[in-house]
């Protein structure tokens, strides 16, 4: 039992002092974000405004006759995997220490412009829709992206550091731990796109009835 436990401590164990500053910055870049697309949802307006509308209230009237398309799994795991996927490769280089936080600051700004716009347009009931349309699997995925998040932007740190006081040698390779982690949200990613598949269009269709 006790080795047990300090593997688990082992597969959490990141540089000491450095998981609460990155979590932090990586935190408050997706509040800006969605403070923005939350500001920019609420200037929508006009034919915008309309379209959106009409494509949503589309959907909705297909999903309660049982005849709306779900994605097809490619898109819906290109969709699950896209940001992750940047964001690991970005903890390869020093590029990730603005990179990463832009990250998060555009994808908290589509998921709040989503929501934002579903709940103008629909009103309070419109939260309900949103939650099973983007929050369901948000979830899954925006854990996944900010466990992503803060290892790699402390990996690009270290890489930045080395460049500071000018080590020539090369950078570590990420350990093993490192890698356990991105298998496990690579796992998540994938529980998550099954859902949006499959799961996500059965629970619109329940909740089609109150639009």
């Amino acid at each position: 039992m006790r080795a047990l436990r300090k593997r688990i401590a082992g597969f959490w164990d990141m540089p000491p002092g450095g998981i609460t500053p990155a979590l932090a910055v990586l935190s408050v870049a997706f509040a800006v974000g969605a403070l923005v697309g939350l500001f920019l949802a609420a200037q929508v307006g006009g034919e915008g405004q309309e379209s959106l509308s009409t494509y949503l209230q589309a959907y909705l009237a297909a999903a309660k006759t049982g005849n709306a398309t779900p994605p097809e799994p490619a898109a819906a795991i290109w969709e699950a995997i896209r940001w992750p996927l940047l964001t690991l490769l970005l903890s390869f280089t020093a590029l990730g220490v603005i990179g990463i936080p832009a990250i998060f600051a555009v994808r908290g700004f589509l998921l709040s412009f989503a929501v934002s716009s579903f709940v103008r347009i629909f009103g309070g009931a419109g939260a309900i829709l949103a939650f099973f349309a983007f929050g369901f699997t948000g979830l899954i995925s925006i854990p996944a992206l900010f466990l992503l998040g803060v290892q790699g932007l402390l990996s690009a740190m270290e890489l930045i550091g080395r460049i500071l006081v000018g080590g020539k040698s090369p950078p570590s390779l990420p350990g093993r731990i490192f890698w356990a982690r991105s298998g496990l949200c690579a796992a998540a990613l994938a529980l998550s796109a099954a859902l949006e598949c499959w799961a996500v269009p059965a629970l619109l269709a329940s909740v089609a009835e109150l639009f």
